[in-house]
């Protein structure tokens, strides 16, 4: 059975007006018509969505308390969900032989095993959605270019590529029960996480030494980021492509986005790893690692 009621969407991580969680709630609510529910760790911060007509709700990803509370707020203001998009993330930089494991399970628990809980548990209002408009449900999993294994943003990437397996075996396993799910991989984009302004610090408080000049790489890192930004492609235009996917009777199984995005989907796979690893050192600066034999 189909209804012309609007069709509801829940996006995680919206807390910031310039982000991508934000800007693409905007765009499935202003001109596609969704019903919104906006989330992030804290209300105060989606105010501006707020004003726009959209709903909010307070979501921490990591705790089970928040998601059966968001479960049943959209249940009971629903009975459904059409569209999930699991945006909310958090990005860190630091050498992989220097990374705190502390911290690189804290990315863990935000990156890749959040949006399998939410996942879960949004599941039966997926199906009900499917139901109700008469078209299958969609997933989106906001993954990231950092996959291909990004020197010194490492940890990041690794959570990254295990959510890339995850939502692959997800969409086999979901096809039968009406939710299709679309894998983004997502390169640099002008949002405060592209910027490097909201990352986690995961340097290790007791390093290997090995390198020991970590903060002339980081500039380096920082500047090599910087120049990509500058270039990249802005929040607002990348949403509007996403909002208008998730809005189609056909959304993509994967998508491709920000800047250089055209390698990432056609120059990479072809490339010898050789190559790969070529391309990503000098982008990311390994060549200012000091080799420890040559020191006299």
């Amino acid at each position: 059975m189909t209804t012309t009621t609007p069709r509801v969407a829940l996006v995680t991580g919206c807390s910031e007006p310039g982000s991508l969680g934000a800007q693409l709630a905007l765009s499935l609510a202003k001109e596609h018509g969704f019903r919104v529910f906006a989330t992030a760790r804290n209300t105060k911060s989606l105010a501006g969505l707020a004003a726009e007509g959209l709903d909010t709700i307070e979501l921490d990803v990591t705790k089970p308390e928040d998601i059966a509370a968001a479960v049943k707020t959209v249940k009971d203001a629903t009975g459904r969900l059409d569209v999930l998009v699991n945006n909310a993330g958090v990005a860190a930089r630091a050498p992989l032989l220097d990374t705190d494991l502390d911290g690189f399970r804290r990315l863990l628990e935000v990156n890749l095993v959040a949006p399998l809980a939410i996942t879960q548990a949004f599941a039966p209002l997926l199906v009900a959605g499917a139901e109700a408009a008469g078209q299958d449900a969609v997933v989106l999993n906001v993954g990231s270019a950092s996959a291909w294994g990004t020197p010194f943003v490492s940890a990041y990437g690794a959570t990254k590529a295990a959510l890339h397996s995850l939502s692959d075996s997800l969409r086999r396993e979901t096809a039968a029960l009406h939710i299709k799910v679309i894998t983004v991989e997502l390169s640099t984009t002008q949002t405060p996480m592209g910027s490097g302004e909201k990352e986690m610090r995961i340097v290790s408080s007791t390093p290997s030494g090995l390198y020991d000049n970590w903060d002339e790489i980081d500039a380096g890192v920082k500047k090599a980021m910087g120049d990509s930004f500058a270039s990249a492609p802005k929040a607002g235009d990348v949403a509007r492509r996403w909002a208008a996917a998730l809005a189609s009777p056909k959304p993509p199984r994967r998508m491709w986005d920000g800047y250089l995005a055209w390698a990432f989907r056609y120059l990479f796979p072809l490339l010898p790893v050789a190559s790969v690893d070529r391309v990503m050192g000098k982008s990311m600066r390994t060549d200012l690692v000091r080799d420890p034999l040559a020191k006299a």
